[in-house]
């Protein structure tokens, strides 16, 4: 995270007072007017989409297109480069195992997956705009759930995590499931 802070700052150093307008104005439709009129600089910028969670250290996009339109791919090539996406950090034997994880989480968590979500760490705007977007599919909520969450850990995350997260929301049953998968593995 913090290689994603000092190129953000590098990157609000590069733009010019013009360059901040028309990205305060790209901005709008996500960030409330009240808001924009406190940005002064681009850190405040980034700042805020920092805790909208629209940029992280896996993802960088929303950042990288808004620059691109604003002709500046100088300092969006700076962004390219330097965060890799979460599954580029992870190994590939963790990998299989989240992948694993994931599978049997979804096919034995129930209704009970937005409190195991919120111990994981998945924020309730998150939540909440996951929901909006799969209104009627339980499985690819949790699913993406699951995936904003291994998102945010990068190299972090790990199947052991999610397993102690399922035992401390009492979800054992669930919890046992996904230990039986990854026996059945090894």
């Amino acid at each position: 995270m913090s290689d994603l802070l000092s190129v953000l700052h590098d990157v609000s150093t590069g733009l010019t007072s013009a360059n901040l307008d028309s990205l305060k104005f790209l901005c709008g439709d996500v960030i409330g007017k009240k808001k924009l009129e406190k940005v002064s600089s681009g850190t405040d910028l980034f700042q805020i989409l920092l805790e909208m969670q629209l940029i992280s250290s896996g993802n960088t996009a929303f950042v990288r297109d808004r620059l691109a339109k604003i002709k500046r791919m100088d300092l969006a090539e700076k962004l390219e480069g330097c965060c890799l996406s979460s599954d580029a950090q992870i190994g590939p034997e963790e990998r299989d195992n989240l992948s694993l994880t994931f599978d049997a989480i979804c096919d034995n968590l129930g209704r009970d997956w937005k409190k195991f979500a919120r111990k994981i760490g998945v924020s309730d705007a998150k939540l909440y705009q996951i929901a909006m977007k799969h209104p009627y599919d339980m499985r690819e909520q949790l699913m993406e759930a699951l995936n904003e969450w291994k998102k945010t850990q990068g190299k972090d995350a790990k199947a052991a995590s999610l397993i102690h997260g399922l035992r401390e929301c009492n979800l054992n049953w669930t919890a046992d499931k996904v230990d039986e998968a990854l026996k059945g593995v090894s």
